[in-house]
C-alpha cells in the first residue's frame, strides 16, 4: 500500500516503513505528526485519487531528526558591469519515518525505530566550533553527556585524524564543561568558561 502526500509545497510517494526528508516541520524529535494532505492512495490494483485530496486518508509519521541539506552555491555576474556576487544556501529539512497509512482501501503500519538521542548545542562548549562539532557528530557524539563521558585521549585521536588544522586544538576541558552542562549547572558552567580562552585555562 502506498500514498502520495503533499507537504511543504512538494509531493512524495510513500509507503509504511519509508524514511523521507521533507521541508522543515516544527515538531520535536520523536513526536508523531499527521500528514492529512493525501492526494492518492493505492493498494494492489485499487487506487483512490483525491479531488484534490482523499477525504478519509491519513498518513502518520514519526520525526527522526532535523538537519540541513548540502550547501547550494549561487553565483551571479553581469558582463561589463563589474558586478559579481556569490552566496550559499542550506535548506532546512525534517526526516520522517512513515509509520501508518490509513484509508478506505485499508490500513498498513510499520514499527518506528527508536529515536536517536536529541542533540545538544555542543558549540556552546568553549573551544568547539561548527567544524569540530561536525567531527564529533560523525563519531556519534551529539549530547553533553556523551561528550562528558569521552576521554581526552579519544578526543585528541578524533582531532588528529581530522587533519593538522584540528590537531592543534586542546580538548582537555571539554568533558569537564560538558559534565556541568549535562547536569544543568549553568552558573558553574559560566564561571568555568569565563576562565577559559579558546577552551584552555588562562
Amino acid at each position: 500500500m502506498y500514498a502520495v502526500i503533499k507537504t511543504g509545497g512538494k509531493q512524495y510517494k510513500v509507503a509504511a516503513g519509508d524514511k523521507i526528508k521533507v521541508e522543515q516541520i516544527l515538531a520535536d524529535i520523536g513526536a508523531e505528526v499527521t500528514l492529512d494532505q493525501v492526494l492518492a492512495v493505492g493498494a494492489g490494483e485499487s487506487i483512490a485519487v483525491g479531488a484534490p485530496l482523499v477525504s478519509d486518508a491519513v498518513v502518520s509519521a514519526t520525526v527522526l531528526s532535523h538537519g540541513r541539506h548540502d550547501k547550494v552555491r549561487i553565483f551571479k555576474m553581469r558582463r561589463r558591469k563589474h558586478y559579481k556576487k556569490e552566496q550559499g544556501h542550506r535548506q532546512n529539512y525534517t526526516e520522517l519515518f512513515v509509520s501508518k497509512i490509513a484509508s478506505s482501501l485499508g490500513t498498513t503500519e510499520a514499527t518506528a525505530p527508536v529515536a536517536a538521542a536529541k542533540p545538544d548545542d555542543i558549540e556552546i562548549i568553549e573551544g568547539i566550533g561548527p567544524k569540530i562539532n561536525e567531527i564529533l557528530k560523525a563519531a556519534g557524539i551529539v549530547t553533553f553527556a556523551q561528550l562528558a563521558d569521552t576521554s581526552v585521549e579519544r578526543l585528541k585521536e578524533l582531532l588528529t585524524a581530522a587533519g593538522s588544522r584540528f590537531a592543534s586544538h586542546d580538548p582537555t576541558t571539554w568533558p569537564e564543561q560538558s559534565r556541568l552542562a549535562a547536569d544543568g549547572k549553568w552558573d558553574e558552567f559560566k564561571q568555568l568558561t569565563d576562565e577559559l580562552v579558546g577552551g584552555k585555562r588562562k
